[in-house]
């Protein structure tokens, strides 16, 4: 019984679409994964008067988060990263930021995301180092003490 719900837990980890279900962070912002593939990711968010800053454009902390989850891959945390922010997020209805692969190591990656407007403006591109988490770190109890 155990080893099944720890396989059960394995698969929900492993799947990349589950954030989109996850009722936090990504959820709160209105983030949405709606594609991945080998290497690349295409992650969407609706932007709402909550997503704006106070000039009334998407918040520079949004598009960071966009980018992040963007380049997150199977199970991964951000070691590092750089951001260039181009022109602005305004009058836009969403965001899209689409993630993909340049390098995968055994146990780090470079990953890089760009971010465009409703009509394919490039708002920002991001630059991030990623570590490939072992996924035994979510499904086994003691390795979460």
């Amino acid at each position: 019984m155990e080893q099944t719900m720890q396989m059960e837990n394995k698969a929900v980890y492993l799947d990349p679409f589950r954030y989109n279900e996850f009722e936090g962070f990504n959820s709160h912002n209105h983030i949405v994964v709606t594609e991945v593939g080998d290497g690349t990711s295409v992650v969407e968010v609706k932007l709402a008067p909550e997503s704006l800053n106070p000039l009334g454009m998407a918040h520079g902390g949004l598009i960071f988060t966009l980018c992040d989850v963007a380049t997150g891959g199977p199970i991964t945390v951000t070691l590092d990263s750089n951001i260039h922010f181009l022109r602005r997020a305004k009058g836009t209805e969403k965001l899209v930021a689409r993630g993909r692969v340049v390098k995968a190591g055994r146990t780090t990656g470079l990953v890089t995301a760009e971010v465009f407007d409703d009509t394919d403006k490039l708002i920002a591109t991001a630059d991030m180092t990623v570590y490939y988490v072992d996924e035994n770190t979510y499904t086994d109890p003691a390795a979460q003490k």
